[in-house]
């Protein structure tokens, strides 16, 4: 038996979301929560991936069969097998494989948990047979995302990648970034799962109702995304968490935002963070909070747990994939 391994991050989206699918710049950070992904050869030829995110099945010759998830099963893990017959394709195999995949990243709320697990996925199954190189890794899983988010850039299976701090836009693609100083964050979530499509849409309805005032609103985030690179180079956390509070602002005005990320970002703020926003699509989600320090990251984690929300701390991931 041959057997392979490998891991990839979240991510959170620091600045520019939503705007960033009208051509506007964002930044995306790798963070400290990771999927790991098991693969081992086996006799059998059929491919069969168990998890722990609610599903497992079975690929063979005679079609699917769902072992755990009942009829959301084939949904859920349609991407990873998809990321198995590419590489299997490109490596001109046809064997049998078992999958295990292990999270610790909060399904459904925006972090990226699904481009982590495909990225991870190509890798683990790629590694049977020789040293993954990345960037191929890379376009196989943005192909396998590409099942769940139709119209997907690949910037979050970019940075789950090739790890740490990413400035991306569609016209100049990706570019590395370095943070003077290393950021403190807390996640907390909302409880309330979204659909990232119906999200772009209703945005896409707003800014088909109010062009002119959408315009302006995607200014603003280009200028709050240019002063955020500047803030982060020369690790202005002050100046950072104001940036993504006003962010968070324009998030508002295109209605994105939901009654309990607005409360957890004033917990957030009573609690003594920068600064604190939404990430990803919205709707419920994941909300993002900047500490001045580690210390300064628990109390915040504290205050929310206190007042009854799940929360965590976070740190930028500068691995990416591990193989």
């Amino acid at each position: 038996m041959t057997s392979g391994k490998a891991s990839a991050p979240a991510k959170i989206i620091l600045f520019g979301e939503h705007f960033v699918v009208y051509g506007n710049p964002a930044i995306l950070a790798s963070i400290n929560r990771r999927i790991t992904v098991a693969a081992h050869t086996i006799k059998d030829n059929k491919i069969v991936i168990e998890s722990d995110i609610g599903a497992a099945g079975e690929y063979s010759n005679s079609g699917f069969n769902p072992i755990k998830g009942g009829k959301d099963a084939r949904e859920i893990l349609d991407p990873l097998y998809s990321a198995i017959r590419q590489i299997l394709a490109a490596r001109n195999q046809k064997i049998g494989i078992k999958i295990d995949v292990v999270s610790k990243v909060p399904h459904g709320l925006g972090l990226g948990s699904s481009a982590a697990s495909c990225v991870a996925m190509a890798a683990a199954v790629d590694s049977l047979f020789d040293r993954p190189d990345r960037q191929k890794v890379c376009e196989w899983a943005i192909e396998s995302e590409r099942m769940i988010h139709n119209n997907s850039s690949g910037a979050d299976c970019y940075v789950s990648t090739f790890g740490g701090l990413i400035h991306y836009s569609k016209s100049k693609g990706f570019k590395k970034m370095k943070s003077k100083s290393p950021l403190s964050m807390v996640i907390a979530s909302t409880g309330v799962r979204h659909s990232t499509g119906d999200l772009v849409a209703s945005v896409k309805k707003f800014k088909d109702k109010n062009e002119i005032l959408f315009s302006d609103l995607a200014k603003q985030a280009s200028d709050i995304c240019t002063q955020a690179m500047a803030a982060i180079s020369s690790g202005n956390k002050e100046k950072m968490g104001k940036l993504l509070s006003e962010n968070q602002a324009l998030l508002r005005q295109i209605g994105v935002s939901h009654e309990k990320a607005d409360d957890l970002i004033d917990i957030c703020n009573g609690a003594g963070a920068l600064g604190a926003k939404i990430t990803g699509a919205g709707g419920g989600g994941a909300v993002i909070a900047l500490a001045a320090s580690k210390q300064d990251s628990k109390k915040i984690a504290a205050k929310i747990k206190a007042r009854g929300y799940d929360s965590f701390e976070v740190e930028i991931d500068q691995a990416g994939l591990i193989v």
